[in-house]
């Protein structure tokens, strides 16, 4: 009986490389013999040293392929936008990766996408056997979002989509075949292009804004995230500032810590920890709040996507 094949992507810089050392261990640890899973790190400045490392984790698994792939020079001169960061932390070519997934990778008609700051515990096959239909993407919603009233009228009133249906893009379900169809990743670049819009979260305000008429949503145990500890979760996401390699009490901290020792980074991961002091505390919730500054900013802005989209021009597929 032929194996099914599983596509996961990751995107990273030699920022990342720690973190997804535990994404990648838990997800590994998770899989079953009945499956290949072929992993594919897109990456753009990810050292040789740190891919030698993160392949080990893969070498003694026989349902499992790893693989690195940079992005070249010319996919990455489409990006021109360097001015929207991530968390109003750091701008990095990585969080716009997964939009080019589908044409990048033509032989595959549905993969998932993880961001490195997850955990799995449970089959990464079991994501992938949701049927999508004819929907762009699987995801869930963003509670952070919801939560929030600034947020919430950010989502509603700049990308144009209520904040119960406002999808994190930590972990996607992709329909790569109709993203091909849909020419979604140079749609994404003619908007990115002509309009520069301000973004808080880059790569998920277009995904929401691009494919809010055509997402799946996920049950949530598939992309817990923040401060969730009610559900049994399949897969946690330490999304924002919330890190465990940071902080001491974050939610679901245990499952991080658990595969962190199974991995070669597990002492740098700890000297991070003891580094993180004060001050880099006060940072965080100073960039917390000019997240928020930002929304209430970027709602009155003259372009955002929801007024692109309002004078008619085409911004969901």
């Amino acid at each position: 009986m032929k194996q099914k094949i599983i596509p996961v992507f990751f995107a990273v810089d030699d920022q990342y490389a720690p973190y997804l050392a535990v994404a990648l261990k838990s997800l590994i640890a998770n899989t079953t013999a009945t499956n290949r899973y072929q992993l594919i790190v897109l990456y753009h400045e990810l050292s040789p040293a740190n891919q030698k490392q993160l392949q080990t984790l893969a070498l003694t698994q026989p349902q499992i392929n790893l693989k690195f792939v940079p992005l070249t020079n010319a996919q990455l001169q489409k990006i021109t936008d360097h001015d929207n960061k991530l968390r109003c932390d750091y701008f990095t070519f990585t969080i716009y990766f997964r939009l080019f997934i589908a044409t990048m990778f033509p032989e595959y008609d549905k993969a998932i996408y993880l961001d490195a700051d997850t955990v799995v515990l449970a089959d990464i096959a079991d994501l992938y056997q949701i049927e999508l239909g004819n929907q762009l993407l699987g995801a869930v919603p963003d509670p952070f979002i919801a939560a929030n009233p600034k947020m919430a009228t950010y989502a509603a009133d700049a990308v144009g989509v209520t904040a119960d249906k406002y999808v994190n893009s930590g972990v996607l379900l992709m329909n790569l075949k109709a993203m091909r169809t849909e020419h979604f990743a140079e749609h994404f670049l003619s908007l990115l292009n002509e309009y520069h819009f301000a973004s808080l979260a880059p790569d998920q305000d277009y995904l929401n804004a691009i494919s809010q008429q055509r997402i799946r949503y996920l049950d949530p145990a598939w992309n817990v995230q923040m401060n969730d500890t009610s559900a049994a979760p399949q897969l946690v996401h330490y999304n924002l500032f919330a890190k465990p390699w940071h902080y001491d009490d974050v939610a679901n901290q245990q499952y991080f810590w658990h595969y962190a020792r199974m991995t070669p980074y597990y002492d740098q991961i700890v000297a991070t920890k003891q580094r993180h002091n004060v001050h880099d505390t006060q940072q965080d919730d100073a960039k917390l709040q000019q997240l928020l500054s930002m929304a209430q900013k970027t709602i009155h802005a003259a372009i955002t996507f929801k007024s692109v989209r309002d004078q008619g021009n085409v911004v969901y597929l």
